[in-house]
């Protein structure tokens, strides 16, 4: 996804695929303590997602394959993206995440799932 990337020309397929190259791209840079390409990948991954939402029929859900998915940001921004679709399942993958203790996506996990109990993140 270059600069010149018009996200809406993309197929579903295609935002997919390149959400999942992102967030394994920003796994890798927080592996290696990259915050500001972390950073920047964090804005690319999140208009994959708004692209997604703003097709019809919110088309989120499909991100729901990668529940399960052997990289752990890849699970934790798919199971993220698809709270406001299917709650339940989205917020069973959140806690599994951070039961695992795996690296900072645990925390993150257990951030969003203190944030939801609280009010403080309301899924749209």
């Amino acid at each position: 996804m270059k600069g010149t990337t018009v996200l809406s020309a993309l197929s579903s397929a295609e935002i997919i695929q390149q959400f999942e190259r992102l967030c394994i791209e920003q796994y890798d840079a927080m592996e290696r303590e990259e915050q500001a390409r972390v950073n920047r990948l964090v804005w690319r991954v999140h208009a994959l997602e708004m692209e997604l939402k703003s097709r019809v029929g919110d088309q989120r859900r499909l991100l729901n394959r990668f529940f399960g998915h052997p990289n752990m940001q890849v699970r934790l921004s798919a199971a993220q993206a698809n709270l406001a679709i299917d709650y339940l399942a989205a917020r069973r993958e959140i806690q599994e995440i951070a039961d695992s203790r795996w690296g900072p996506q645990c925390l993150d996990a257990g951030m969003t799932l203190v944030n939801l109990d609280n009010g403080i993140y309301r899924p749209s």
